[in-house]
C-alpha cells in the first residue's frame, strides 16, 4: 500500500510538473516556431478545418494541453497569412502583361550604372511589386508618388540545390510582383508614410556626400544605419570568410550598446537635476524609446527586432527591479518575433540569430573560470556551435572567426558608439562631423587591410556541404554533448554523433559506380550551364549567363552547386561557344574552384570531332565540329561543341546552340552516333534547331531544356515540343522544373529523372 501511495504521489507531481511547464515561455517559443515551422515546410498551406478539429481536443484537460494549443494556434495564423498573401499575388496566368500601376516608393532604391531597383506599395492587391528601371532612370526618393506601365511577372527565381532561393526572399519580404518599367505617367495619390525611409535616404545622401569615393563607405552606413547596398561583393566575400558579417548588421551589439548608454545617461542625469523622481522606470522608458528610434532608422530587420524584444525585456526587468533570465527573454523574443511575421521561419538569419544566442547562454551557464577564459570559450564555442547551421545554409564556415571576433567584438564596443556619434554628428553638423567622419574611414581602411589579409589565408574558410537534414541535427546534438561538463558519462557519443556530417564533406561521391553518371542541367534562367559527374570527376559544359548588372550564374548558381555537391574541382570546364548566355559564369568558376582544364571557347584548346575520354568508365567524345566545319561555320551558334556521353546505362547528347545546318552536317557524317538516351535540346528550343531529321536520329527518351521563365522568345517553340514528343520523348524544362538531374546507372539499373521544384516542392514557389 505504502509503495502505491509513493507511486501515485510522483505521478501527481510529474503532472503538476507538465501543467506548470506549459506557462513556461521558453516551451512556449517551440511551440510558435514548430508551428510555423510546420506551415512552411509544406507544399501548400494547410486547410483550417483540421485545425479547428485539434483546439476542440484542448477543452479537455491533459497535460501539455496549452503547448499544443499554442502549436495549433500558431499553425492557423500562419496559415490564414500564407492563404491572403498567395490571394495577393500576382497570378502566373498573367505573367507578362503589361499595366499601369500606381502606388509610393519604400524603402531606399538600389542604384547602380545601369538600373535602379526599388519596391512600389500600393493600396490594392498585388501590394507590393519589385520593380527594375534601366538606363535613363530618374533619381526616386522614399514615399515618392509613381504611377508606371510596368511589365509584371508572378515572383520567381532559379532552383537549384544548394544555392540560394530568390522565391523565399521575395516572400519574406512580401513582394507580390516583379517587373520592369517601360513608361511613366503622372501621379497625385497623397500619402503621409514613409517617414523613417525619407530620414535614412536623407542620411545615406549626406554620409555619400562626405565619403565620397571612400572605400569604407558602405562598411560606415552598414554600421550606422543598417544600409548595406554599398558593401561589394569583395567586400562581403572579406566578411563572410572571416566570420564578421554580423557586424555589419545593426544588432544585439548596436542596439544593446544604444538602450546601455541613453540609460546611464538618463538615469545619471535624473538623479541631478531630479532627485525625487523614480529615476530607474523613467531612464529605461527612455533608453527604450531610443533603442526602438534607432530601430526604426535601421530598417528593423530580423536581428533588430530580436534585439529590441530582449532590450524591452531587460529594461523592464531593471525598471521592476525582478530578475528575468536571459533564455526567458530570448524565448519572448522569439514569439513576438514568429508571431509578428511567421515567415521568418525559414530565413537563414533567424536560425543564426537566435541560434547563436541561445548557444552562448547554453555556453556561458554555470561558468566559473576568469573572465579571459569564458570569453575564448565563447568565441570558439560559438564558431563551432554556429559551424553545421552556417555549413547547412551556406556552404560555407570561418575557420578564422574565433581569432577575429575576439579581437572586433571588444573593439567594436568602444567604436560603434563613437563612430554613431560622429555620424551624427556629420549629418547635422557637416563641417564639424565630416572631417571627423572622414579620419575614422580612413581608421577603417587601415584595419580592413588586415581583414583582408585574414580572409586570403588558404585556410580562412571552408567550404562543405552537409549530406542532409539528419546530419544536421545529429551534428547540433554532438555539440550540444560535447558542451556538457566534463565528468559526465557518455560524452564520447558525441564524436558518434557527429561521423555523418563529417562522412558528408567528402569530396567523392561514392554513390555514383563505374559506368555510371549524373547530368544535371540546372536552372540559369535563359542560357545553358549542365553539369556531369562520375564517381570521381567532374565535368561543366556551359557555364550560364552574365548580365551588366555584374549578376553571373558561375557565382550564384554553379559554383554553390559543386560545393553543394561536393565537387570543388572541375575537371574540364567546355564552353560551347561564346554567346554570353553560355559563356558568362566561366570566369567565376575559375576564380571560385580549381579548374584543370578549360576547352571550347576563348580557350586554347577548341573542341573537335574525334577527341575523346574515359573517366571512371564513362566516354565522353566531341562528335561535333571539325576544324573545316567550325572555319566555315557563319555564326557563333553553328561553331557550337558537341559532347556525346556514353554510360553503360545509356548515352547523353549536350548540343549547345546549334542550328538546323549543323544539324544536317551531323546526321550525315556520323548517324549511329547520335542515338541517344538524353538529349540536352539546342539552343534553349528555338525553332532554328531540333529540325525533324535530327530528332529522329537522336530519338531520345528524355528532353531536357534550359529556358528562361517566360522567355521573350517563347522557347520552347511549339513546334520543337510537338516533335520531340512525336518519338516519345519526356520532356523536362528547367524554366518550370527547376534544375534537372538525370541519373544513368550502370548496366541494369533504372535511369531515374528528377526535377528539383518536383522534390523541393514549397507554396511560396510559382506553380
Amino acid at each position: 500500500m505504502t509503495d502505491v501511495r509513493a507511486s501515485v504521489r510522483v505521478l501527481s507531481r510529474a503532472r503538476r510538473q507538465m501543467a506548470a511547464s506549459d506557462g513556461d515561455p521558453r516551451l512556449m517559443a517551440l511551440a510558435v516556431v514548430g508551428g510555423a515551422g510546420v506551415v512552411y515546410c509544406q507544399p501548400a498551406p494547410p486547410h483550417l478545418w483540421p485545425i479547428a478539429l485539434g483546439l476542440a481536443f484542448c477543452l479537455w484537460r491533459f497535460p501539455g494541453r496549452m503547448l499544443v494549443a499554442v502549436c495549433l494556434i500558431t499553425i492557423a495564423w500562419s496559415s490564414f497569412l500564407a492563404q491572403q498573401q498567395l490571394q495577393d499575388r500576382w497570378p502566373a496566368t498573367r505573367s507578362g502583361e503589361v499595366v499601369w500601376v500606381s502606388g509610393h516608393v519604400v524603402g531606399l532604391p538600389e542604384h547602380n550604372a545601369f538600373r535602379t531597383r526599388f519596391v512600389l506599395e500600393r493600396d490594392r492587391a498585388p501590394h507590393r511589386l519589385r520593380l527594375s528601371w534601366y538606363d535613363d532612370a530618374p533619381a526616386l526618393v522614399p514615399g515618392q508618388c509613381l504611377r508606371v506601365k510596368a511589365k509584371l511577372e508572378t515572383p520567381h527565381g532559379s532552383a537549384n540545390p544548394g544555392t540560394f532561393d530568390y522565391e523565399a526572399w521575395l516572400w519574406r519580404r512580401g513582394i507580390d510582383a516583379t517587373g520592369y518599367v517601360k513608361e511613366r505617367g503622372h501621379c497625385d495619390l497623397a500619402w503621409a508614410g514613409g517617414w523613417t525611409d525619407r530620414l535614412r535616404a536623407d542620411a545615406v545622401a549626406r554620409l555619400d556626400a562626405i565619403l565620397g569615393d571612400s572605400p569604407m563607405r558602405g562598411i560606415i552606413e552598414a554600421l550606422t544605419l543598417g544600409v548595406r547596398q554599398g558593401i561589394s561583393d569583395s567586400q562581403w566575400t572579406v566578411l563572410r570568410t572571416t566570420g564578421t558579417t554580423h557586424l555589419v548588421a545593426i544588432s544585439g551589439l548596436h542596439i544593446g550598446l544604444i538602450a546601455t548608454l541613453l540609460y546611464l545617461l538618463a538615469r545619471w542625469l535624473l538623479l541631478r537635476l531630479w532627485p525625487a523622481v523614480a529615476a530607474g522606470p523613467l531612464a529605461a522608458l527612455f533608453a527604450f524609446a531610443g533603442g526602438a528610434g534607432y530601430a526604426l532608422l535601421a530598417g528593423f530587420a530580423l536581428p533588430t527586432q530580436r534585439a529590441l524584444v530582449m532590450v524591452a525585456v531587460g529594461l523592464y526587468a531593471v525598471a521592476a527591479m525582478r530578475v528575468v533570465a536571459p533564455s526567458r527573454m530570448l524565448a519572448l523574443a522569439a514569439i513576438t518575433v514568429v508571431a509578428w511575421d511567421p515567415a521568418t521561419v525559414i530565413a537563414p538569419g533567424f536560425w543564426l540569430s537566435f541560434g547563436a544566442v541561445a548557444w552562448l547562454l547554453y555556453l556561458g551557464q554555470g561558468a566559473r573560470a576568469s573572465r579571459a577564459r569564458v570569453f575564448l570559450r565563447l568565441q570558439f564555442g560559438l564558431v563551432a556551435g554556429l559551424m553545421p547551421l552556417t555549413l547547412w545554409f551556406f556552404g560555407q564556415a570561418s575557420l578564422i572567426s574565433p581569432l577575429i571576433n575576439a579581437l572586433l567584438i571588444p573593439l567594436a564596443a568602444v567604436a560603434v558608439p563613437v563612430l554613431l556619434a560622429v555620424t551624427l554628428m556629420a549629418c547635422l553638423v557637416p563641417a564639424i562631423g565630416g572631417p571627423l567622419l572622414l579620419a575614422m574611414a580612413r581608421l577603417l581602411e587601415f584595419g580592413w587591410g588586415g581583414l583582408v589579409a585574414a580572409a586570403n589565408w588558404p585556410l580562412a574558410a571552408v567550404h562543405l556541404a552537409l549530406p542532409g537534414p539528419l546530419a544536421l541535427l545529429l551534428a547540433l546534438a554532438g555539440l550540444v554533448l560535447l558542451a556538457m561538463p566534463r565528468g559526465l558519462p557518455g560524452r564520447w557519443l558525441a564524436l558518434i554523433l557527429l561521423v555523418p556530417a563529417v562522412a558528408g564533406w567528402r569530396p567523392a561521391n561514392t554513390a555514383i559506380g563505374p559506368g555510371a553518371y549524373r547530368l544535371t542541367v540546372l536552372d540559369v534562367g535563359q542560357g545553358l550551364a549542365t553539369v556531369v559527374r562520375t564517381r570521381t570527376h567532374t565535368l561543366v559544359f556551359d557555364a550560364g549567363p552574365a548580365y551588366r548588372t555584374g549578376f553571373n550564374a558561375g557565382d550564384a548558381f554553379v559554383v554553390p552547386y559543386l560545393r553543394h555537391v561536393g565537387r570543388p574541382r572541375v575537371d574540364r570546364l567546355v564552353v560551347s561557344h561564346s554567346d554570353t548566355d553560355h559563356i558568362g559564369g566561366a570566369a567565376a568558376i575559375e576564380n571560385a574552384l580549381t579548374v584543370l582544364k578549360r576547352q571550347g571557347a576563348r580557350s586554347r584548346r577548341p573542341c573537335v570531332a574525334g577527341q575523346r575520354w574515359l573517366w571512371d568508365g564513362v566516354v565522353f567524345e566531341f562528335v561535333y565540329p571539325t576544324p573545316a566545319q567550325a572555319r566555315a561555320a557563319p555564326t557563333t551558334n553553328q561553331r557550337s561543341c558537341v559532347l556525346r556521353i556514353e554510360g553503360a546505362g545509356g548515352a547523353s547528347l549536350l548540343t549547345g546552340d546549334i542550328e538546323a545546318s549543323a544539324e544536317r552536317a551531323l546526321v550525315a557524317q556520323a548517324p549511329a552516333r547520335l542515338a541517344a538516351l538524353a538529349l540536352v535540346v539546342a539552343h534553349h528550343g528555338s525553332a532554328s534547331s531540333s529540325s525533324p531529321v535530327f530528332v529522329d536520329a537522336v530519338s531520345p527518351r528524355y528532353a531536357l531544356i534550359s529556358a528562361g521563365w517566360h522567355n521573350q522568345w517563347g522557347f520552347p517553340a511549339p513546334a520543337v515540343v510537338t516533335r520531340l514528343r512525336s518519338v516519345g520523348a519526356e520532356l523536362a524544362n528547367t524554366a518550370t522544373g527547376g534544375a534537372l538531374q538525370l541519373n544513368v546507372p550502370a548496366a541494369g539499373g533504372a535511369v531515374v529523372l528528377t526535377r528539383w521544384r518536383g522534390i523541393h516542392r514549397r507554396f511560396w514557389q510559382a506553380p
